[in-house]
């Protein structure tokens, strides 16, 4: 059995992510508005821009389609180790196009989300203990709980 860390389980189920834009105001943001901005506070892209995303993306087209083609020529051509090397190949280039593509598709929805709330896009992920700092400096509408801040430290009231 497989027990789940609490960090882990918390950044599934936590309802904000706390990052900073070009300046250094802390914003709250949720999971969909996030995207692929910045450091990742979850997900391991290792592209952290719009750019860098469709040009690996694209890249990844022609081995995409190519894998294929050459699976089924070494298929006719009954050569067994060709055929398991280029369906190992077509498995990883088509699943790493499908996830570029993927990914594209939630920034954008993302992007959307953030300029209906005016957010900027997250450039770096701060920890819980910043974030709480920050909003009980500046109080907004994320009131200062453990359900907001699970990873925080430090204690809250009454605990």
């Amino acid at each position: 059995m497989i027990v789940e860390s609490s960090r882990r389980r918390s950044a599934l189920t936590r309802p904000w992510y706390f990052g900073t834009g070009m300046d250094s105001t802390i914003h709250a943001y949720t999971r969909d508005e996030w995207g692929i901005g910045g450091s990742q506070p979850y997900g391991n892209y290792s592209v952290h821009t719009v750019t860098g995303l469709v040009t690996v993306t694209a890249l990844m087209t022609i081995p995409a389609l190519l894998a294929p083609v050459m699976l089924v020529v070494a298929v006719v051509r009954l050569e067994l180790g060709i055929a398991l090397l280029f369906l190992a190949c077509t498995a990883l280039f088509t699943g790493g196009w499908l996830l570029g593509l993927r990914a594209l598709r939630k920034e954008s929805t993302a992007g959307k989300l953030r300029r209906l709330k005016g957010l900027p896009k997250p450039r770096f992920a701060v920890t819980d203990d910043q974030a709480r700092w920050w909003f009980e400096e500046h109080p907004a509408e994320i009131p200062v709980t453990r359900e907001n801040f699970p990873d925080s430290s430090r204690p809250f009231p009454g605990e």
